[in-house]
Parts: C-alpha cells; sequence; structure tokens
C-alpha cells in the first residue's frame, strides 16, 4: 500500500509539471526587441492562477525597471499563456497586454505580494539570472523554454534558441 503511494505522489508531480515549492507560472519565452518584442507567460498548473497585482521586471546590468504590473482579474487558466508585447509586436494575440517596450538583459516575475515566481537573463550576475545565464539568441530567434516550460533553475539548461513563430 506504501509503494503504491508513493508511485501516485510521483505520477501527480510529474503531471503537474511543477516541483513543491516551485511557482507554477514561468516566463516561458523572451524576444527582447524594444516596441517589436514580447515576453510570454505560461501556468503549467491543472488549476486557474490569479495574477491580478502581478508584475514583470526587466534587468540591464544590476538595475531593474517594471515593465508591466497586471491588472486585477487578470488570471491564466491550466496551460494557457499570456503575452507582454511591445507596441508594435506581430502576430496581435487577444491574450495580451500592450507595453511601450520589451527591452534589457532579463526578467523577473513578481507575485502580487513581491515575491520572486521566475526570472531569465543571458547575462552573468545580473538579478534577473537564475544559477547560469542562458545563451543569447541571434537575430530571428526567440529565447524559449521547452514545450513543457521546464524550470531546473538554470538558465542555461531551461532555455534554448528558436524560430520566431510565423
Amino acid at each position: 500500500m506504501r509503494y503504491a503511494h508513493i508511485v501516485h505522489v510521483a505520477l501527480v508531480a510529474t503531471l503537474s509539471l511543477v516541483t513543491p515549492g516551485q511557482n507554477p507560472v514561468k516566463l516561458h519565452s523572451v524576444l527582447a526587441t524594444g516596441a517589436t518584442g514580447y515576453l510570454e507567460l505560461r501556468n503549467t498548473s491543472t488549476a486557474e492562477i490569479d495574477l491580478s497585482g502581478w508584475s514583470v521586471e526587466s534587468c540591464v546590468g544590476r538595475t531593474t525597471t517594471t515593465v508591466a504590473k497586471l491588472p486585477a482579474g487578470t488570471s491564466l487558466g491550466p496551460d494557457e499563456r499570456l503575452a507582454i508585447a511591445g507596441i508594435y509586436a506581430m502576430p496581435e494575440d487577444p491574450a495580451q497586454i500592450s507595453v511601450p517596450a520589451v527591452d534589457g538583459d532579463g526578467y523577473r516575475l513578481l507575485t502580487s505580494r513581491g515575491v520572486l515566481a521566475d526570472r531569465v537573463s543571458t547575462v552573468a550576475g545580473s538579478p534577473c539570472r537564475e544559477a547560469e545565464a542562458a545563451l543569447a539568441c541571434a537575430t530571428g530567434l526567440v529565447l524559449t523554454r521547452d514545450a513543457r516550460s521546464t524550470d531546473t533553475d538554470d538558465n542555461r539548461r531551461d532555455f534554448g534558441c528558436e524560430l520566431l513563430p510565423s
């Protein structure tokens, strides 16, 4: 009986894609190109998450600046995504919050209480980095997690470069 309980717990942890103590909302992909750039948040859990009052900060060197504060009523259902996009980002997505620009060398996602939920950077020493910095992408490529939004708390392992969606 005890073995069956352990297997059940392991299966539930695998299906939810979130380990205990880890926030289920991830910075899934980043294209830091100013007014044409975007960040994509993804809910990796099986429950709806209220994002009211959450914020995204940009890092340039050791300086952080708020890019967006999510308005009241913002939420993500299971496996849903939300784009925070520069004013000229294309294509326009209905699940999108517009901001003047998405630029910087890293980003932090904070809950409404200011608790760090996730972060990514391509620069060593950035306050937006987890463990090793992700490798910067060439022009025309977007920095993104794998299809499951795997999060090992190491940007180099968790992020790769993919072609921009068309």
